[in-house]
């Protein structure tokens, strides 16, 4: 029962300091902030389509298109593994703990 009312303290306490934390960095950076939509000077040229044929980065970056992703490889191959682990484990199971457990009872 006393949980309760220190975490309803932390929580009004918290809920105070937020907004007085606030108030104080809006007071000591609001004459320092410039944003870059207020400088006059264009923020750069329009990005080139990622398929057009002219854009160089679509070789850099490998947006050209793959014959077989290895994520989709690799997914076969873990689901194997684990398939083969979770065998494993239900044969040491049935060697190691159940086994012996049916032949002290009987």
């Amino acid at each position: 029962m006393r949980r309760l009312p220190v975490f309803v303290v932390l929580l009004a306490m918290l809920m105070l300091a937020a907004p007085v934390t606030a108030i104080a960095d809006d007071g000591i950076h609001a004459d320092t902030t410039v944003l870059a939509a207020e400088a006059d000077e264009p923020l750069g040229p329009n990005p080139a389509e990622r398929t057009a044929e002219d854009n160089p980065a679509r070789e850099l970056a490998g947006y050209e298109d793959q014959d077989l992703p290895f994520t989709w490889g690799a997914a076969w191959i873990m689901a194997f593994a684990g398939l083969v682990g979770l065998v494993l484990l239900g044969g040491l199971y049935q060697l190691l703990v159940r086994g012996p457990a049916q032949k002290s009872n009987s």
